[in-house]
């Protein structure tokens, strides 16, 4: 009998090989109409040196605006939720704020960017504001859901603020953590295509957006692929590395 891990392999190709074959049939007979190509002319973009060569280095541009803005969010959010939860006067004030710069429209934000960061700077300030919301949300959660009878022990045995904060809530939190990361992952992404449509020289943004305009429907398709691609497989990444973490800190706990 087969195992739930192989079955549910399985099942997921199955349901890739499928998606795949509805793809190709609805653009070959144009079911959904001329922006949506077969899946076999979406893949020939791939197949075009030139192409192929425009969508690398605009892979490098995005993943690097993209990491620099996911690196500065996620050790923003982790200080900033730290700092709150030593000093609980400051947490509602800083909730807020977080709330508030995660509330604030892309399209209001930009303009302000490009003139601070300039225009090759603005993907990363954008990617890092999601980022900063989700991990800083997340790290709050993760660190006040230490458990009471355990910082209690701790405390009757000599042990104060910073040394219960790095033995046992800041361990307690890294599944928490992790989980806000994984999120993190698309936004940053996000973030980074959104802010290369104010001006950036390069990106799989500038390629959406030139792609779309000069009605290269193949290309554009091939870059939405790319960015799925690039985020899915961060996603499963820190999916793995979540499962990891909690399992490892359950069997510490156990």
């Amino acid at each position: 009998m087969m195992a739930p891990a192989a079955r549910s392999i399985v099942y997921m190709l199955a349901g890739c090989l499928l998606l795949m074959c509805a793809w190709e049939v609805a653009g070959r007979y144009g079911v959904l109409g001329k922006t949506f190509p077969a899946l076999s002319q979406v893949l020939l973009v791939f197949a075009d040196v030139p192409r192929r060569a425009l969508l690398m280095r605009s892979i490098a541009a995005t993943m690097g605006s993209a990491s620099a803005g996911y690196a500065a969010g996620m050790c923003l959010g982790i200080g900033i939720a730290i700092l709150a939860h030593l000093a609980p006067v400051l947490r509602g004030g800083l909730d807020r704020l977080a709330v508030v710069m995660n509330a604030l429209p892309v399209i209001a934000i930009a303009p302000v960017l490009i003139i601070t960061a300039g225009r090759e700077g603005t993907p990363a300030a954008l990617a890092s504001v999601p980022v900063f919301f989700l991990v800083y949300t997340s790290t709050g959660v993760g660190l006040r859901s230490a458990s009471q009878r355990l910082q209690l022990l701790l405390a009757s045995l000599g042990a104060d603020r910073w040394q219960r904060l790095a033995k046992l809530e800041a361990v307690t939190a890294v599944p928490s953590i992790l989980s806000g990361m994984k999120i993190a992952a698309g936004s940053a992404m996000i973030g980074a295509i959104v802010g290369e449509w104010f001006g950036a020289p390069s990106g799989l943004g500038v390629v959406v957006l030139n792609s779309m305009q000069n009605f290269q429907i193949p290309l554009l398709w091939a870059t939405v692929i790319v960015i799925a691609a690039i985020t899915l497989s961060a996603y499963g990444l820190l999916t793995l590395v979540e499962r990891a973490a909690r399992r490892r800190i359950g069997e510490c706990g156990g």
